[in-house]
């Protein structure tokens, strides 16, 4: 859908992403072989199971980084699987489920909150009302600071000697 001036950079990019691998590997281990899969891969791999060797994966740094990356996957998938549930089930067999879902204080005020998450969420966290009021308000009072300070004193003292 895009125009040329769009694909060619990105026909580049692609050009350089596939070719990245083999940056720094030697093509000249043990005769010449149509196994080039296997020579990228195997530096890299058994560098990074020996423990002893240089670049050595410090496993408990790498289990804590990526339990918090996951744990922050899960609690937005939690999230999403509240905000796009259907709050009751259309199946015939669940008519005293879909009665106590529906009603109840419990059942309220956890609506609230799915809204108030929801309405935050589809506003993009509010980021452009923060960036309106802090980036974009504060650049404008400035200039109108700049424009009052030109025209009066700058051009005020022009004028009076002149």
């Amino acid at each position: 859908e895009s125009d040329n001036t769009m694909l060619f950079p990105m026909g580049i990019l692609v050009l350089f992403t596939l070719f990245i691998g083999t940056i720094g590997i030697p093509f000249n281990q043990e005769g010449m072989d149509l196994d080039i899969l296997s020579k990228l891969l195997t530096p890299s791999f058994l560098n990074f199971l020996h423990y002893n060797a240089k670049n050595a994966v410090d496993w408990y740094e790498f289990v804590t980084n990526a339990i918090f990356s996951v744990s922050i996957v899960f609690f937005g998938i939690f999230i999403a699987s509240y905000l796009y549930k259907p709050v009751y089930s259309s199946l015939k067999s669940l008519k005293f489920f879909n009665s106590i879902a529906k009603n109840g204080p419990k059942r309220i005020f956890f609506d609230n909150i799915i809204n108030v998450i929801y309405d935050w969420s589809n506003n993009r966290g509010y980021i452009d009302f923060f960036y309106a009021i802090s980036f974009t308000e504060s650049i404008r009072r400035l200039a109108k600071l700049t424009h009052f300070f030109d025209q009066r004193v700058i051009d005020g003292i022009t004028n009076g000697v002149g």
